[in-house]
């Protein structure tokens, strides 16, 4: 496996692509594997894909730019995870040859070679739920092409517009998947010891940065949603309880495979002295790339093992180091293929219960599961109030009241005129056919505004709403 990719030849991009299917492919035939988040992802695209404006119609603190990929696919495909998992293969292809391409642009290593790509694809498996769509892997493109600016820079004199496209790539990263802007402070070290530039190109690298932002701040000011678009997404963290899916420990369980050859790589490093200074410097970065993932996976509010992402380019980066550094050709063989196995099998282990793994790692609280008003929500209009969107499962979602943590802002706050008001516009726009109020909040809406009172029937002994 080794030595196929580490020839230096375009067409070991097949070989990069056919791995990535065969990864996948288990995941695929294996049945529905739809995790909460990823619902909640299809939920907010099914909404807008019906007209409805994000942070107006629909209430999530998802990014503005990953919502509209899920509109997107939502529009033409309507809750396929075929296609989630599909685009996002394609994706984390294109994601390691941009990676492979600036590595052997700027010789980071001394051989040309695909090993970086290999390694980055093998990364991508080591959880399964590392296969969907999600905002994190949106945004890594991004990221990665930030990154590849970086690189560049440590070398040569960049122009003014290299500089700008940094700042603006890491602006768009942010409009997918927030806690992106620690990468803005990564860059900013790694421009301030690494590269010598001007304090106007520091100022050209944040108005980069701010751009989109400024871009999205005057489009929902348009359509007069410029302080749903704040509180809900900019600021949600004041709002946001932490939602853990899983701990700490559990996503450390989940990363030890690759977080221990991270160990061995860095500590091989450490004893190889023959590098040039460019190579030094760009380890150098890629250390503080690496500090800025864990630092977000660390302080991030939704806790998930898709948050691992980040860790996938500064692990693929150093783990290639090492690999190219086995001479036996053998042993560098028998290294990969065992990391390869390893990785994969970490995944499906954790998704499937493999080696007992289901009792060290619980993922049912991840994978979405069924639910007790499935037959009565089935195709129906439904509005829960409550945390648990499982009810969503085989439901379409009415009112915009998703994120319960941000609706209950509203919600349970009906003493305000100005929060009755609008609950009523909600209500009135979209009406639920099927109301679950799992936070007993019923009795006081139907007090105070008439038309919910009429317009629903109680199921006795349970809370269940049907519209009359």
């Amino acid at each position: 496996m080794l030595t196929y990719f580490r020839v230096n030849d375009p067409y070991r991009i097949i070989g990069i692509f056919a791995l990535v299917i065969l990864t996948r492919l288990p995941f695929l035939l294996s049945g529905e594997h739809l995790t909460v988040p990823e619902l909640s992802w299809m939920l907010v695209g099914e909404k807008m894909a019906e007209g409805h404006r994000l942070y107006v119609g629909v209430w999530d603190n998802i990014g503005p730019l990953s919502a509209l990929v899920y509109q997107i696919i939502e529009f033409f495909f309507n809750r396929n995870q075929w296609i989630y998992v599909v685009i996002a293969s394609l994706l984390i292809t294109f994601q390691s040859l941009i990676f492979n391409n600036f590595l052997l642009n700027k010789k980071a290593y001394n051989e040309s070679t695909y090993v970086p790509a290999l390694i980055y694809i093998l990364l991508s498996c080591f959880s399964f739920d590392f296969y969907i769509l999600s905002p994190v892997l949106l945004s890594l493109t991004w990221v990665l092409l930030a990154m590849r600016n970086v690189f560049y820079r440590v070398e040569s004199q960049s122009r003014d517009s290299r500089v700008l496209s940094t700042g603006l790539y890491l602006g768009i990263a942010a409009l997918f998947y927030l806690p992106n802007v620690l990468y803005l402070a990564s860059t900013f070290v790694s421009y301030l010891l690494f590269a010598s530039i001007s304090p106007r190109r520091y100022l050209l690298l944040f108005y980069g940065f701010a751009l989109p932002f400024l871009l999205a701040f005057t489009y929902f000011f348009f359509f007069d949603a410029l302080d749903p678009f704040i509180n809900q997404y900019l600021t949600s963290f004041q709002l946001i309880d932490s939602h853990h899916f899983i701990t700490l420990g559990v996503a450390g369980l989940i990363s030890i495979v690759p977080l221990l050859f991270l160990v061995v790589s860095i500590y091989r490093l450490s004893q190889y002295r023959r590098f040039t200074n460019q190579q030094s410097k760009l380890q150098q970065i890629m250390l503080l790339k690496l500090m800025a993932a864990i630092l977000t996976i660390v302080l991030v509010k939704e806790r998930a093992p898709y948050h691992l992402l980040l860790l996938v380019p500064p692990i693929a980066f150093f783990a290639t180091y090492f690999l190219l550094m086995i001479h036996r050709i053998l042993i560098a063989e028998l290294v990969t293929l065992a990391f390869a196995v390893l990785l994969v099998l970490n995944g499906y282990a954790f998704l499937f219960g493999f080696f007992s793994m289901d009792k060290a790692v619980n993922t049912a609280n991840l994978l979405v599961r069924p639910t007790a008003y499935d037959k009565v929500v089935e195709g129906k209009k439904t509005l829960l109030l409550g945390d648990d969107i499982n009810v969503y499962r085989r439901a379409q979602l009415a009112t915009p009241y998703l994120d319960w943590q941000l609706s209950s802002q509203q919600l349970e706050e009906i003493k305000y005129f100005e929060n009755l008001s609008q609950i009523y516009v909600n209500f009135t726009k979209d009406m639920p056919d099927v109301i679950i109020d799992e936070a007993d909040l019923m009795p006081q809406l139907s007090e105070r505004i008439p038309v919910i009172k009429q317009g629903y029937k109680k199921v006795p002994h349970q809370p269940i709403y049907i519209r009359q």
